[in-house]
């Protein structure tokens, strides 16, 4: 195989902020770079989220209630903590980050794996869509319902733009088992007292949204900053608290990421020079 010629990425990259974005720069997207907009709201803000993230791992959230419809039925899926990531080049991030916030956190595919995460399943469109073999075996004779979580359509709407399969998601969904082994976190146990004091500092509404955490571990790769400015400002004026979660994640001999990537730290870089990759 030539890996200089790879179909799909090797980094599958989460996105956060854009209720950041929304709150105080909605309009980031109308100008042709990131960096032109050097709002200090919003560096404070991404800055917060990226040591947040660092120090207590990515949420898993909740979407409203959805169903699929499979032959003449609606089967309703059952909501679930889940979190997301996008298996795209680079050089996609400004579109997704357009949706989804212009923070990207990129872990390598073990990191998935070990929490039995996987990519989605994409059904068709349509009259298709209800046909989908797959789609019905599965809606019928899966035990646990929830597992349904892992299929999405491929259009967002009536129009046929396979705009949602161009994400190419991957899910890491709530098991009672990846609590167990403590690869996810309840912020709500006063047990993991550092976590729960986190999870009382936050508003009303995120608590409301925060169900579990994923830390990060030696699978951890990238960091995509929101513009150059905030890459900047991570790396000098707010750079100790980071330094040192990067350092704690990344310094663990016993992680086994750590040990087959050489506890190498992130590659960082901002959201105009991944147009380049």
């Amino acid at each position: 195989m030539d890996y200089d010629h790879a179909v799909h990425s090797d980094f599958l990259i989460h996105w956060t902020g854009k209720d950041i974005d929304n709150k105080y720069d909605p309009d980031w997207h109308k100008s042709d770079k990131s960096n032109t907009n050097n709002n200090s709201a919003v560096n404070r803000a991404y800055i917060d989220r990226l040591q947040s993230i660092l120090r207590f791992g990515l949420w898993l959230t909740e979407e409203g209630e959805t169903s699929i419809q499979v032959g003449n039925e609606s089967k309703p899926i059952p909501r679930i903590p889940k979190t997301c990531f996008t298996e795209l080049k680079l050089s996609e991030s400004r579109r997704h980050a357009r949706l989804y916030g212009r923070l990207g956190i990129g872990v390598k595919r073990p990191y998935l794996f070990n929490r039995c995460g996987r990519p989605l399943a994409y059904y068709g469109f349509g009259s298709d869509a209800q046909n989908d073999v797959f789609l019905k075996a599965c809606a019928e004779d899966l035990k646990d319902k929830g597992l349904l979580n892992f299929f999405k359509p491929m259009n967002s709407g009536s129009t046929l733009n396979y705009d949602l399969y161009g994400e190419s998601e991957w899910r890491v969904l709530f098991l009672q088992k990846l609590l167990e082994d403590e690869l996810l976190i309840d912020p709500r146990d006063s047990k993991n007292s550092e976590v729960h004091e986190y999870f009382n500092s936050l508003t009303y509404e995120q608590q409301n949204q925060l169900k579990y955490l994923a830390p990060l571990d030696g699978w951890f790769q990238v960091i995509i900053y929101p513009s150059l400015a905030i890459k900047n400002l991570a790396q000098r004026n707010a750079s100790e608290k980071i330094q040192t979660e990067i350092q704690r994640i990344k310094g663990n001999p016993r992680d086994h990421g750590n040990r087959v990537e050489g506890g190498n730290w992130p590659m960082e870089m901002d959201l105009d020079a991944c147009r380049h990759f």
